[in-house]
């Protein structure tokens, strides 16, 4: 259940129908937001921004097309010189959407019929979904002020399967009384907005409910791509759990000074495979730590950063500001070996611990106190 804290978020990606292509439409006031709007349209393909575009919040209509081949996602979001808070809509092509308040608090959909049917959808599943995503902000509010972590899976895993089960049964609830309609089809990819164990499983049981054409149809697509990409996921985890004991997988990437630097030669010292990047808040937060025990066992270990997602330049900044002592290489996409793909990960930071014989010891997701714990009774 730790996973529900170290990545809150399945990423979309291969569709599993036949794309359509239309021009997808948005239109609204957008009024008691920010000043100013962010409109992102993300390729659920490729999980990239397809369009990116900042509005001002005038009162007057704003109206936005965008040329889709297939199902996509829309992410509107208050704009004060980075977004603030967002809600999410699917994009269909063909479709146009509405987006109104009038006298609620909550923003509405309108326009096509599409809409009108996802708009009912989500008003039924609203309040389920908010109490669970209001209970992991506390979860997670708790543990930034460093209420122990024992102590808040205990509350989670108390309170989190009654709220969840609610949520589940609010979508299964629609879906079962509209087994024909797109936005029923598409309600079911929000099953995954919630980071449950049983994400795979009942997002195929919601689909069991839904007629054949709506099956079919393009708004399905969105719980297509989140079940393979889920499917996916569930594979790299056995592989991760799978390597410990085994040989580490070699890999050589280019180290901070452009040399090659393969894994294999840090043998005979305990080693440490840091996967890390300059964006990731909680690899930052955790430095102070890791300088803190690989001065206390430099003689014994070795720390290995693997930088992640970021510009060469971006990762030797960071290198240089937070005055990382130990090795570093950096995972190019386009080029050489990769150890993501290796060693399985799906978060980060993610620490592969190697003993001195070039086996997996332990691997571990986040920054837990569990690694550090570890390391002091292996290394002692």
């Amino acid at each position: 259940m730790k996973k529900l804290f170290l990545s809150m978020l399945i990423g979309m990606m291969a569709l599993g129908a036949m794309a359509q292509g239309g021009k997808f439409t948005v239109k609204g006031t957008f009024e008691g937001r920010d000043d100013s709007v962010a409109f992102i349209l993300v390729d659920v393909a490729t999980n990239k921004p397809l369009a990116q575009e900042v509005h001002a919040v005038t009162g007057e209509m704003l109206e936005m097309s965008y040329d889709l081949n297939d199902a996509a996602m829309l992410f509107v979001a208050d704009w004060n010189n980075g977004y603030q808070g967002h809600m999410s809509v699917p994009a269909i092509p063909g479709e146009t959407v509405l987006f109104y308040r009038e006298g609620t608090p909550n923003t509405r959909l309108a326009g096509s019929q599409f809409y009108l049917d996802y708009n009912e959808a989500e008003q039924i599943v609203e309040q389920p979904m908010m109490d669970v995503m209001n209970f992991l902000g506390e979860c997670g509010y708790q543990m930034q002020m460093g209420v122990p972590q024992e102590e808040v899976m205990k509350t989670y895993e108390t309170q989190f399967p009654v709220l969840y089960q609610a949520y589940l049964d609010a979508i299964m609830g629609y879906v079962k009384a509209h087994p024909d309609q797109d936005a029923a089809a598409a309600l079911i990819a929000t099953i995954a907005d919630v980071d449950s164990e049983s994400a795979i499983e009942d997002i195929e049981a919601a689909a069991a409910l839904l007629t054949e054409r709506a099956r079919g149809s393009v708004a399905a697509n969105l719980y297509k791509g989140i079940l393979e990409t889920a499917k996916k996921q569930a594979e790299e985890e056995a592989r991760q759990e799978g390597l410990v004991g085994s040989p580490a997988p070699d890999f050589t990437l280019m180290d901070i000074n452009g040399q090659p630097l393969a894994l294999s030669s840090l043998r005979g010292k305990w080693v440490v495979i840091d996967f890390w990047g300059s964006w990731c808040g909680w690899c930052i937060k955790g430095i102070p730590d890791m300088k803190m025990y690989y001065a206390k066992y430099q003689d014994k270990l070795e720390i290995l950063g693997v930088d992640c997602n970021d510009t060469v330049e971006k990762w030797k900044n960071a290198v240089a500001q937070h005055e990382l002592p130990w090795l570093h290489v950096y995972w190019d996409k386009e080029n050489g070996d990769n150890p993501l793909t290796m060693y399985g990960v799906r978060g980060f930071p993610t620490k592969v611990v190697v003993d001195p014989e070039g086996k997996v010891a332990k691997v571990i997701v986040g920054e837990d106190p569990a690694f550090y714990e570890y390391l002091d009774e292996v290394l002692k």
